[in-house]
């Protein structure tokens, strides 16, 4: 019994380290916010969703016309998928 409170207490002081170093991080980050004004960051979060959405635009293309490219196969696929999900979820009911 001792030793799974001991060993919980590491995890636990552990976790607690884990959150220490994260809310450093945050800090930093906050003060680099402040020091560097709200407009810096601004550009910086768009251009990044601009780089994400043009990524997600093409895989979105690509995967269309691969799909049109061979709609028997992706039917196929998507029913099988399908299935598979469906029998994985009717069994957690």
């Amino acid at each position: 019994m001792a030793e799974k409170i001991d060993t919980d207490l590491e995890a636990l002081r552990s976790d607690i380290g884990k959150m220490r170093s994260d809310l450093t991080s945050l800090s930093e980050t906050l003060q680099s916010l402040v020091r560097h004004g709200g407009s810096e960051a601004y550009d910086k979060l768009r251009e990044s969703a601009e780089r994400v959405k043009d990524e997600v635009w093409k895989t979105g293309q690509s995967l269309s016309k691969e799909i049109e490219g061979r709609p028997v196969a992706s039917a196929v696929t998507a029913f099988i998928a399908g299935m598979i999900l469906g029998a994985l979820f009717s069994r957690r009911s």
